[in-house]
């Protein structure tokens, strides 16, 4: 009789057992891709803005702002000229052989393009992006912001007088 017992007992506890509910859960986790460029280029824009502000304020003597504001007007002339151009990087370049470009006009380009890089860096560092997409963002406000008659670049890699298209 003791052994019916357990034996009952035994048996209930494994049909008790067996309807048991159970819950499954699903382990993975599905990561959808999102596109934040406009809110990079946004923040980009205000730190360009901030750099490359033509403010009334005294930028320290040798500062990025202060030698690139020094140069500015010769800038434009050689850029009307043709001899200067914007590239698709944020640069300055030449649209045409690089062996015309008199000393001046490439110690100008050279010295620009040096500022530029070191903003783009700076610009970079605080938006933990890589200078060169700053760079890419910078080329595309000064082909939007070039007079016609301005060379630049585009993305493809190919140079357009601006306005002529």
């Amino acid at each position: 009789m003791t052994t019916f017992r357990l034996a009952l007992t035994a048996s209930a506890a494994a049909l008790l057992a067996g309807c048991t509910p159970t819950i499954k859960t699903q382990n993975e986790v599905t990561v959808k891709p999102i596109q934040i460029t406009l809110d990079v280029n946004l923040k980009v824009d205000e730190e360009l803005n901030r750099e490359l502000a033509d403010d009334n304020a005294k930028a320290p003597a040798g500062s990025e702002r202060e030698l690139r504001r020094a140069r500015r007007n010769q800038i434009t002339a050689w850029k009307i000229a043709g001899l200067l151009g914007e590239d698709n990087r944020g640069l300055l370049a030449a649209p045409t052989s690089s062996a015309e470009l008199q000393e001046a006009v490439r110690n100008a380009m050279e010295a620009e393009n040096a500022d530029r890089q070191a903003i783009f860096r700076r610009i970079a560092e605080k938006q933990n992006i890589t200078p060169e997409a700053v760079g890419r963002r910078m080329a595309e406000r000064m082909a939007d912001r070039a007079v016609d008659g301005t060379w630049i670049q585009t993305r493809t890699g190919e140079w357009m007088c601006k306005g002529e298209r």
